[in-house]
């Protein structure tokens, strides 16, 4: 009896541990790694750029928008687009499954900057979020000058050196509220490191030094908010729904509002390289929406 009993309980013991290592496989087989995230961004553009969403492997349930609206996958863009240009910057989060991209593509004789965000489960895309910019589209457009990644973007964070996934969504969503609290008493400096620079659809609005096309763009970013440049604006929707922490990187999402019939929304994507404390640069793709436009998400 014994002998059975001990039988008994090995092949019960050998069928559990048999369970959980099929479950632990199955998990092993259904994560997505970085370099598994930058697959499905780069496959992403590879079918955008021939213009066949049939190459994408999506969800039954795949929800996509492009500028704010929900559409069906291959409208919009996917009539239009024409091959990639010049660069790539990603932020890329195992954790969540999320993946995120800035690039530009061509469309007929111009230059489209885009910027993409894939929500990836069980090796399917089950969220695509998009934001077209085109010359006339923004006040600040020239992604052509944009001819390779960013440096700051593409640099690792020694280990031990690394943001925690709150501490970076904190650093981007104070520059958010300096933004949005600018010309008032409740104002509070965004914790922006020197010589910050600030690309928006490829123009560089911080710290530039020559052929500025503004005044205030040859100023610091400090000084553009403690000068209340953009006072009024109203920073809303805010999301930000990856991190990349062994890059430094948060993705932030956001509608700039301002009060008037006549005012315009923003709805913008912007990432921000957080180190040591301190923002270190900032990459936006900007585009001017009808005034009270939102942006089709609301995680």
């Amino acid at each position: 009896m014994h002998a059975r009993l001990h039988a008994l309980l090995f092949c019960a013991l050998a069928t559990i541990l048999s369970v959980v290592a099929l479950d632990a496989g199955a998990q092993s087989a259904a994560a997505c790694d970085r370099a598994c995230l930058q697959g499905f961004i780069d496959g992403y553009f590879t079918a955008l750029s021939s213009r066949d969403p049939s190459k994408l492997p999506v969800a039954a349930e795949v929800k996509y928008t492009e500028n704010g609206r929900v559409l069906a996958l291959g409208e919009g863009f996917w009539k239009t687009a024409g091959a990639p240009i010049h660069y790539r910057d990603y932020v890329l989060d195992p954790e969540t499954g999320g993946a995120a991209a800035f690039t530009a593509l061509k469309e007929y004789d111009g230059i489209a900057q885009m910027f993409l965000r894939l929500k990836v489960t069980d090796r399917r895309i089950t969220e695509i979020e998009t934001i077209v910019a085109r010359i006339g589209d923004q006040r600040w457009f020239a992604p052509e000058t944009l001819e390779h990644l960013s440096d700051l973007f593409a640099q690792p964070v020694p280990a031990a050196e690394r943001h925690t996934r709150e501490e970076l969504m904190a650093a981007a969503n104070a520059y958010f509220t300096a933004v949005h609290t600018e010309g008032t008493p409740e104002f509070v400096q965004a914790p922006f490191g020197p010589g910050l620079k600030r690309f928006e659809n490829g123009q560089q609005t911080t710290n530039v030094t020559s052929n500025p096309v503004l005044e205030r763009h040859t100023w610091s970013p400090e000084l553009q908010l403690e000068r209340a440049s953009y006072k009024g604006t109203q920073v809303m929707d805010r999301r930000f729904p990856l991190v990349d922490t062994e890059h430094g990187i948060a993705l932030g999402l956001a509608t700039f509002r301002r009060e008037g019939p006549d005012t315009s929304t923003l709805l913008l994507a912007e990432i921000f390289k957080y180190t040591d404390g301190q923002l270190r640069e900032i990459r936006a793709v900007i585009l001017n929406l009808p005034n009270g436009a939102g942006t089709g998400w609301t995680h």
